[in-house]
């Protein structure tokens, strides 16, 4: 009897003792006790990761760079209007298919971004820098032209930069729709010019003349900015749909107490090389845009 109870009482020993032994967890990589390797983001200091939405490649010239506020100002090639993009440590910056530094963003220089909407924020995904130019386009005002050696030489209405292009026989002239010569390419004159690189060099493929010294221009449409003490508005001209400055310093003050935002106006103006100077202004009447 005794034999009896001693057995059993073991046999139930060894089964709790069988049941108190757990296996023992061990990773991939066989070590017991390990434990996955920690990710390097950090939800406090890190933004958040990009959602997964639409990107749309946009192309355009560096107009500004705000590094504190990580804002891109890009003027889009063939559009008027300026766009302006957010950036962070999550948007690639790459030149030549290389990582490059945020400093490496110039203004004047030519990028393509891969734009999506980030919340209602238009955000930077990527940003790649156009480091050999390739083809291209631009405005500005010539500063000088060298007919010996072929060079013209703009100032970048956008980086403020002078930039020396050069000409080929093949490089055409045109002013108001018509062939023109280079003897046209006069200093002070504002341009728009298509290029191209041809052996390490950019080439000028066709420059309009926008306006020379002494010319006179019509403009028309309504005020979008008025500022009395410096006798200077700015208007749509409807005529090619972009916005001018036009400095009124020949206006009669008692024209100017009529002009407002909105008003719409029919002005006369020269290009003296710098600037337009209005000769003759005239208030349409009855006509006033919001």
């Amino acid at each position: 009897m005794r034999i009896t109870l001693y057995v059993s009482m073991l046999v139930i020993a060894v089964w709790v003792s069988a049941q108190s032994i757990q296996p023992v967890e061990t990773s991939a990589s066989g070590e017991p006790g390990s434990k996955p390797a920690a990710t390097s983001y950090d939800p406090l200091l890190d933004p958040p990761p990009l959602p997964h939405s639409s990107v749309t490649l946009i192309g355009g010239t560096v107009a500004n760079i705000d590094p504190v506020m990580n804002r891109l100002t890009i003027q889009p090639f063939g559009d008027k209007q300026k766009m302006r993009i957010a950036f962070d440590t999550r948007t690639q910056i790459l030149a030549d298919g290389q990582p490059v530094a945020e400093s490496t963003l110039q203004k004047g220089q030519r990028v393509y971004v891969d734009t999506m909407l980030n919340g209602i924020t238009v955000f930077a995904k990527t940003i790649q820098v156009d480091a050999n130019g390739g083809a291209g386009s631009g405005r500005g005002q010539i500063v000088a032209y060298d007919p010996g050696a072929g060079i013209l030489t703009v100032r970048d209405e956008l980086s403020d930069r002078a930039t020396r292009f050069h000409l080929s026989p093949t490089t055409v002239v045109r002013s108001d729709g018509q062939t023109r010569t280079t003897a046209d390419l006069v200093p002070g004159s504002l341009v728009s010019l298509t290029f191209g690189a041809q052996e390490n060099r950019d080439v000028i493929r066709e420059v309009s003349l926008l306006a020379k010294p002494g010319s006179t221009f019509s403009f028309f449409g309504p005020i979008t900015y008025v500022d009395l003490s410096r006798k200077l508005v700015a208007i749509d001209n409807q005529n090619d749909d972009k916005n001018y400055e036009i400095h009124l310093t020949a206006i009669p003050r008692t024209m100017l107490r009529d002009l407002h935002e909105g008003t719409v106006v029919g002005v006369s103006a020269e290009f003296n090389g710098s600037e337009y100077v209005a000769r003759d202004l005239t208030v349409s009447q009855g006509q006033h845009q919001h």
